[in-house]
């Protein structure tokens, strides 16, 4: 994993703040209960929004964050790896995507889907992950080697 600056820290934080379920129950409107478990919040819960009384517990908070940097750190190695980016073998693009991967749980994630075929993601099949830029923010995703360079080819 990478190593964060407090700057990056931040980024991720922002990150983090604006993407909690939809559906919060009063409890978590209310900063009472973790916004993604809804465990009664203790001393440890980390504050999401200046905002609002919104809060997540350390254990919910760290799953996010671990799923950020896997995410972030699996990406930079594909936009930094020829291999990957022709959809050969490369094993530290595989090795850091079972990583990321093992965090889904941790973020309360669901298993991920290509964005191109909307199919899961298996384990034996080539995968990328990628940024689109929506009109509000930066959308992380996925997507089967094949249907993302289908993609780009057809441009």
């Amino acid at each position: 994993m990478s190593a964060l600056v407090a700057e990056e820290l931040e980024r991720l934080h922002q990150l983090i703040a604006w993407s909690f379920p939809p559906g919060l129950s009063p409890e978590s409107v209310a900063g009472e209960a973790c916004v993604w478990c809804d465990v009664p919040c203790d001393d440890t819960a980390v504050d999401l929004s200046t905002l609002g009384p919104l809060r997540a517990c350390a254990t919910c908070y760290a799953g996010q964050l671990v799923w950020l940097v896997s995410w972030y750190d699996w990406n930079g190695h594909v936009d930094a790896c020829t291999p990957c980016q022709q959809g050969r073998v490369c094993h530290v693009g595989r090795g850091r995507r079972v990583l990321h991967l093992l965090t889904t749980g941790l973020a309360r994630k669901q298993p991920p889907l290509c964005t191109g075929c909307q199919g899961p993601l298996h384990d034996d099949e080539p995968a990328l992950p990628f940024v689109w830029t929506g009109q509000s923010s930066e959308h992380l995703g996925y997507g089967h080697t094949r249907c993302l360079l289908r993609r780009a080819t057809s441009r």
